[in-house]
């Protein structure tokens, strides 16, 4: 008996080759968390290797609220060789050949097999939005780019509403399709990345508070005994050791000397003995007293 329709054959991912396995990610990726300006196709993608994807026309450009069906077909031999992608829609732009493919250098020397189809799409929106004119495939257009932008735009502009003025809904796989446990799949893995950031965020934010306050307290370490017990415990020390020598606070001009460098908040280095260099200083003078 053949599976019903709402209990789809299980597909054997473990046995597909690891192409396919990456080709069914970057789908799968698609579909959650598309790229800005990108968005899954009109159609169920029955084929792994030849899906539709659509761009949105960005906003400042001339393209902006056209809808352009890409189509997107890999090889074999993916990742080493790079896709296909090409509209399906007449696209007025210098980079855009007469097939409807976008020329561009990592299509051919450039690929890298690191390339996603993420990626890719985001570069072709990248180019809708600011040609490249230093290796256009069509020179006609470059060269109306160069000498009159207004009127290549106003030619871009119109082809988009001839030709990519069709509103275009996007497939996402429904309870019952074939994708269905997969785009759950899909979206319960986006979401626990999406928590896993959240928490790495709230660790980072945790973890520079934590720093902040460590920071404050050792700063306020070093600064009490200069500006709260430091000068208080030198100043009893001193009295007391004068007290203790003497019976009385002994040398009157000296002890005021120290009440004087206790009520200085600031001092410069040059020409000023240090706090401790004092107490030494009246303690070598009292010993050669006594």
């Amino acid at each position: 008996m053949g599976a019903s329709p709402s209990s789809p054959t299980p597909t054997n991912k473990a046995a597909e080759p690891s192409n396919r396995r990456r080709i069914r990610k970057e789908l799968n990726h698609l579909w959650v968390d598309p790229p800005p300006f990108c968005r899954p196709g009109a159609s169920p993608v029955t084929d792994l290797l030849h899906w539709d994807a659509i761009i949105d026309g960005p906003t400042g450009s001339p393209y902006a609220g056209g809808t352009f069906p890409v189509r997107v077909d890999f090889s074999d031999d993916h990742p080493m060789k790079p896709p296909t992608i090409a509209f399906m829609c007449k696209v007025y732009h210098p980079n855009v050949d007469s097939e409807g493919k976008m020329v561009l250098d990592i299509f051919k020397e450039e690929w890298s097999p690191i390339l996603t189809i993420e990626k890719l799409l985001l570069s072709m929106v990248s180019v809708l939005y600011d040609p490249m004119l230093d290796r256009p495939i069509n020179g006609r257009i470059a060269r109306l780019y160069k000498r009159d932008i207004k009127l290549y735009e106003r030619k871009a502009m119109e082809w988009t509403r001839r030709y990519a003025s069709t509103p275009v809904v996007s497939y996402y796989p429904e309870k019952g399709d074939d994708h269905w446990e997969e785009y759950c799949d899909a979206i319960a893995v986006h979401n626990a990345e999406l928590e896993k950031k959240e928490r790495r965020r709230e660790e980072a934010k945790r973890l520079r508070a934590a720093s902040d306050a460590a920071s404050a307290r050792r700063h306020s370490k070093v600064a009490s005994p200069r500006e709260k017990g430091g000068p208080n415990v030198l100043w009893r020390r001193s009295v007391a050791f004068l007290q203790g020598r003497r019976r009385i606070v002994a040398l009157p001009s000296t002890v005021k000397a120290v009440a004087d460098w206790h009520r200085r908040d600031q001092l410069s280095i040059k020409g000023q003995l240090d706090r401790w260099s004092v107490a030494y200083a009246i303690e070598f003078k009292l010993r050669i007293r006594n």
